[in-house]
């Protein structure tokens, strides 16, 4: 179920704030603030990721997901915002030992890529390739999503890397 961002009290001077509108402004807002929506996800299967093209990698496993936005069926690569507002949205890719070519990691919004949300390096020995990277985005808290993409170019297949170097995809609430 959608939650919403409880509004913050404001009354007049004079004005006695009762029971009632204590719970649905006070007491709500900072029930909210305890909870507010978190994700934490992460691959545990390994996916082939074909050379030059950005390829989504699939969430399979859920550490957390307070509101419900990620589903390990339908769609399994996005978290979809249930409450609209400002989020950090941090992603992981892992790459498997191979000395050509680069490896890439960027953050989507609703399938276009983030401004900024973007790493790379270029593979100098065969050794494993992990790489961070973090945006702020705002979402309507309905329809707009975030997902992590990979890409390389090792001149063939190369398979998303597990275990410590998993692709991951993890999701903060920060503010309206």
């Amino acid at each position: 179920m959608a939650r919403t961002v409880p509004v913050s009290a404001s009354e007049s001077p004079g004005q006695f704030i009762t029971g009632a509108l204590w719970n649905a402004q006070v007491k709500a807002l900072n029930d909210f603030l305890t909870a507010p929506p978190v994700f934490s996800g992460y691959q545990t299967t390994a996916q082939s990721i074909p050379t030059g093209i950005f390829t989504t990698f699939t969430i399979d496993t859920e550490v957390v997901d307070s509101d419900g936005g990620h589903s390990t069926v339908t769609n399994t690569s996005r978290y979809t915002a249930t409450v609209p507002g400002t989020y950090l949205v941090v992603g992981t890719a892992g790459w498997g030992p191979n000395a050509t070519g680069y490896r890439r990691c960027r953050i989507t919004l609703n399938g276009s890529a983030v401004n900024g949300a973007a790493v790379g390096a270029d593979a100098t020995t065969a050794s494993l390739c992990g790489q961070c990277v973090s945006t702020i985005v705002v979402m309507n808290g309905s329809t707009d999503y975030v997902e992590v993409q990979g890409a390389q170019n090792s001149g063939g297949a190369l398979a998303a890397y597990g275990q410590d170097f998993a692709p991951s995809l993890r999701v903060y609430w920060l503010s309206r």
